[in-house]
């Protein structure tokens, strides 16, 4: 899957930004605005790629099979409570400075928000994310020993669970890489 999972993620993580441009570019087509390109490329470039990374994201998280889960006992759960109102104030509200109907502040928010995704994307700095919100899923950053093998040294992940980890401690659950550092965790219902 290399990267994919990761940059939709990422794009997907941004889905405020994303309705509000839409919003912004539509009010300009309803006004009439001479030379509406910008808007009509911005919104159709917007939902094709939301599209494709909630589909990417999706898919992932369908493909894994039971086989892929595997046992570990939680040593230490922290969830990432934070992190979401800090990511949108870090990254997100900045980004409202630009206007999106001129080319020429399309061209520097791009340059911009690519930088951010290389970056972001680069050094795992992926938490925050609308989707798993509403499905209500929560990050957590653990400490895990594999099961089969207690003398094992223990790993680090960034694990997605519907399930209170933090609650969980000393217990075993299965849990199957997405794209490393992210780790789904196999629901109870399942």
């Amino acid at each position: 899957m290399g990267k994919c999972f990761k940059i939709a993620m990422f794009f997907t993580s941004f889905l405020p930004l994303w309705v509000t441009i839409i919003f912004i570019d539509v009010l300009s087509i309803i006004k009439k605005n001479p030379n509406l390109y910008t808007e009509r490329i911005s919104i159709i470039c917007i939902i094709v790629i939301v599209i494709l990374s909630i589909l990417i994201i999706y898919g992932s998280m369908n493909k894994l099979k039971g086989t892929d889960f595997q046992p570990y006992k939680i040593i230490t759960a922290k969830q990432e409570k934070g992190i979401t109102s800090n990511f949108l104030l870090s990254y997100i509200l900045p980004l409202f400075t630009f206007n999106f109907t001129v080319w020429s502040n399309v061209v520097e928010f791009l340059v911009y928000f690519i930088t951010l995704s290389f970056l972001c994307i680069r050094n795992d700095n992926i938490y925050a994310n609308l989707l798993f919100e509403c499905r209500n899923y929560k990050f957590y950053s653990c400490e895990l020993l594999w099961t089969p093998e207690p003398k094992t040294k223990p790993i680090q992940a960034l694990l997605i669970s519907r399930t209170n980890l933090c609650a969980n401690k000393e217990n075993t659950i299965y849990i199957a890489a997405l794209n490393r550092p992210f780790y789904l965790v196999k629901d109870v219902r399942e």
